[in-house]
């Protein structure tokens, strides 16, 4: 039987890609978006589009939603593209924070979130892999889309730190630098620099691997383009028990 998949923030460059390869995996694929012109769009894809607006619905409405597609996996795709900090807290921030409450609320358990690189409390000591390339682009990035990567941290501070109540099997999949550039069908995963872009394409697939498998529940992992096939990457991640986002918090 095809898992239901609910994706939140369906129209996005991502959520796109996602909603193609999971339908064209035998998944059936839910994806909310916000413009009722994107519908045919998400049905190209192979998607079923719901019109709902992330920043006006309540845990409730987003519940009744995931309750009512029969969902069994919920994934976190939204994001207010860092331009206009009340949005980006808005949507990035406390519209994903509601869509871990509802997930819980609506008895499921799977729950994905796209997140970023870099996304930590910098009070506390960096990752220890960085060199000084990975400083340079940390400072330069939370300089620029600051009220973004804060917004981002909020989310995941909430979803690691009050996952005692809402008891969510999640995955945190942060990508660096995106681009448009056509899948490679490789990345690397894990502890990463950040100077490395990768395609919006890749996270997709990287976002699919974990769908499909449940070794990567708990974990916090971090992907920028490399040279390993996706699935051998996921699954090297999945054996070390990779949390890049532990201690950061």
């Amino acid at each position: 039987m095809a898992s239901n998949v609910l994706i939140f923030g369906g129209s996005g460059k991502c959520a796109r890609h996602v909603t193609r390869l999971l339908a064209g995996a035998g998944y059936n694929v839910h994806s909310v978006i916000r413009n009722p012109e994107q519908k045919s769009d998400i049905e190209g894809l192979g998607g079923k589009p719901i019109v709902q607006s992330i920043e006006d619905s309540s845990v409730d409405d987003m519940a009744k939603t995931i309750a009512d597609v029969k969902a069994n996996t919920v994934l976190w795709c939204a994001g207010a593209g860092g331009g206009n900090p009340e949005r980006t807290k808005a949507v990035d921030n406390e519209g994903a924070i509601r869509s871990m409450d509802a997930t819980a609320k609506a008895g499921v358990k799977r729950y994905i979130i796209i997140s970023a690189v870099d996304v930590r409390d910098r009070e506390k000591p960096e990752p220890e892999w960085y060199n000084d390339a990975d400083r340079d682009r940390s400072k330069k990035v939370w300089e620029f889309i600051g009220p973004y990567m804060d917004a981002k941290f909020a989310a995941d501070r909430s979803l690691v730190t009050e996952n005692g109540r809402r008891g969510l099997d999640y995955t945190i999949v942060r990508p660096g630098g995106l681009s448009q550039d056509p899948a490679k069908g490789t990345i690397a995963a894990g502890e990463v620099h950040l100077d490395t872009t990768i395609s919006r394409e890749d996270v997709a697939a990287v976002v699919v691997e974990c769908v499909k498998k449940d070794g990567t529940k708990g974990l916090v992992f971090d992907i920028v383009g490399g040279d390993t096939k996706i699935s051998d990457a996921v699954a090297d991640v999945v054996e070390k028990k990779i949390d890049t986002f532990k201690g950061r918090y």
